[in-house]
């Protein structure tokens, strides 16, 4: 029951994988790296959700206090400060959790 569980989850990530395409503009590479490339996009995509999502929750767990610490100061430079925090924290959390072709 669970090895059909697990083969459920996984075979969507193998079909994504294998539809991935190279940026537009790249230049062009063996079959060989095509093909390696190719499996390390399907098999690399968890490791990379993985990554991105741990180092999302960390920056949570950093930047939220932070911020709300800063916005107690009468710094004169503490929105600047607060949206470098935000912005650092949206690059962390936001965007793709696919591991794209290089």
């Amino acid at each position: 029951m669970i090895a059909r569980s697990a083969r459920a989850l996984l075979l969507p990530l193998v079909f994504a994988g294998c539809a991935a395409s190279r940026p537009p503009g790249a230049p062009p590479i063996s079959s060989d790296a095509a093909n390696g490339q190719a499996i390390a996009t399907v098999l690399g995509t968890p490791f990379y959700a993985l990554f991105k999502a741990t180092s999302c929750f960390v920056s949570t767990v950093i930047v939220v206090p932070s911020s709300a610490a800063l916005a107690l100061t009468e710094r004169p430079q503490r929105d600047g400060e607060r949206e470098a925090l935000h912005e650092g924290l949206g690059h962390n959390c936001f965007g793709s959790y696919v591991l794209e072709p290089s």
